[in-house]
């Protein structure tokens, strides 16, 4: 290689890496880094797979699907495909036990290597899959894993501006941007067969049968008294024992977020209304039936509302608020849906109810 040749290789490198490390936001990151190895190597295919745990065990979501021809990104309103391809398993677990870098053959002549991403904790969150690796010249294996340094650095970076201290949920910024995200990818008709031939969308016959995603707003009933009674040391146990319990009784492809203080919110992700209440109502009673250090029994009040289109991301969290008010003010320990309270007649979505009229504590 020429010297103009390598200067040009490193402009244009340095180029990618200004515009990619631009990003706060963990899914242009994501997508951004993927565009540049393609663009910057020769390689057949790269896949992002994101690492969830379910009763302990390692799950695996292909998030980002990139290749000289495609481009799939799974966005905030879509389900991931999980897999399910055994080999394919085998080999992520692998990288996860190694916690470096793997060579696998995926599959008969298709081969690739495994990069474990790992968060600001050290915990390896997702998995990078370049297929075709050995393709690439041998001078570009020193380029990739350099690239691959910068990406875990500044992921780090964004990691810690996403997530609560504390609890290690994501934190009230982040769930304005996630949330403002899933109102504008819900403009978009992603399933076909809702489409009529001139392409306007299909009403559905059974409403109830709808999927959308649902917000929730979750607070500890009279955590000041814990805090009061057996000291802030205690009521941030408690906090960190309800997070945990979210993560077991939430699905893999829910969002969690720390709102402030001693409120939580959920975004439970493409489920129908009874699912959605289900799902609410057994985390409920799971915090309910948890022995709590020093602190005992400690109960929950949930506000929940769908998440439309028509709304601004306010009006979605205030609804799920007057929710939620209505179910410390009559009883606490319960679930409350914005749209059944208006149905019944029990609240007024023009007259909210407000903090002051219910001793939230």
């Amino acid at each position: 290689m020429s010297s103009d040749e390598k200067l040009i290789s490193s402009s244009r490198v340095a180029e990618a890496i200004s515009r990619i490390t631009s990003h706060t936001d963990r899914d242009l990151f994501d997508s951004g880094f993927a565009e540049l190895l393609l663009d910057l190597l020769n390689i057949d295919q790269i896949k992002l797979y994101k690492v969830l745990y379910e009763y302990n065990q390692p799950e695996y979501y292909c998030m980002l699907d990139f290749s000289n021809d495609k481009r799939v990104v799974y966005g905030a309103d879509q389900s991931p495909p999980k897999v399910h391809d055994k080999q394919r398993i085998a080999a992520f677990d692998d990288c996860l036990t190694g916690k470096c870098t793997t060579f696998t053959s995926i599959k008969q002549n298709d081969t690739a290597m495994l990069y474990p991403v790992f968060n600001y904790l050290d915990q390896i969150t997702s998995i990078f899959c370049v297929r075709n690796f050995e393709t690439a010249p041998d001078n570009d294996q020193p380029l990739i894993s350099s690239l691959f340094t910068i990406y875990r650095n500044h992921l780090h970076l964004i990691d810690k501006t996403e997530h609560d201290t504390l609890t290690g949920l994501l934190n009230r910024r982040t769930f304005d941007r996630d949330l403002c995200k899933i109102l504008t990818q819900s403009h978009q008709v992603s399933d076909p067969s809702l489409l009529t031939n001139n392409n306007k969308p299909r009403r559905r016959r059974n409403s109830s049968d709808k999927k959308g995603n649902w917000l929730a707003v979750i607070d500890i009933d009279f955590f000041k008294h814990i805090n009061d009674k057996y000291g802030h040391l205690y009521g941030d146990e408690v906090l960190l024992l309800l997070s945990n319990i979210m993560r077991k009784t939430f699905r893999t492809y829910d969002k969690m977020f720390r709102f402030g203080g001693e409120e939580f919110v959920v975004i439970l992700r493409t489920t129908n209304q009874t699912d959605a209440r289900l799902i609410l109502e057994r985390f409920r009673k799971n915090i309910e039936e948890f022995a709590f250090p020093q602190v005992g029994n400690v109960t929950v009040s949930i506000g929940y509302v769908e998440i439309t289109n028509q709304a601004i991301p306010a009006e979605i969290l205030g609804h799920a608020d007057n929710a939620l008010y209505y179910a410390k003010k009559h009883g606490r320990n319960q679930l409350a849906n914005f749209e059944k309270l208006v149905a019944e007649g029990k609240i007024s979505p023009a007259k909210a109810i407000t903090p002051s009229e219910v001793e939230l504590f």
